[in-house]
């Protein structure tokens, strides 16, 4: 499924996160919900709500694309996290540079108690044409009626 939209949140849970070595889960704490303790392994992702002004869907974007669409790899988000003693930097850079910004995401869409969650397998920040969407408007509602 293809859906074009805006970026309208970015939820908790994104940005620099450790994963449990055996089942891949979410560490928190450096507890694994079925591990217990465990050495979490760093990961990237972002969790975005995307609105196409009809609804809204929580897309998960793993460390490939978020990597891409940020311009951070993991590597400097660990890097970067160390030095502010702040995992949470990574996730205030994701905000910084993709909310409220138009996107283009496709991947594989469940639905669950939460709502619509597409697993992102593509995504692109569109850049908006300004200009030429501005001269389309003008000369629309410069023609004869």
């Amino acid at each position: 499924m293809l859906v074009r939209g805006v970026v309208v949140d970015i939820k908790k849970g994104s940005g620099l996160i450790f994963r449990c070595p055996q089942c891949n889960r979410l560490v928190q704490k450096g507890l694994c919900r079925i591990h217990g303790k465990v050495d979490g392994q760093p990961d990237l992702r972002i969790k975005a709500v995307v609105d196409d002004g009809m609804a809204a869907l929580t897309a998960v974007l793993n460390k490939d694309i978020t990597e891409m669409l940020v311009g951070i790899t993991l590597a400097e988000s660990l890097r970067e996290a160390k030095e502010a003693m702040n995992p949470e930097i990574v996730e205030e850079k994701i905000k910084d540079r993709m909310l409220g910004k138009p996107i283009e995401v496709r991947g594989n869409v469940t639905s669950d108690e939460y709502g619509l969650m597409m697993i992102v397998t593509e995504a692109e920040l569109k850049v908006p044409e300004v200009r030429g969407e501005a001269a389309a408007l003008l000369a629309e509602l410069e023609a004869p009626q």
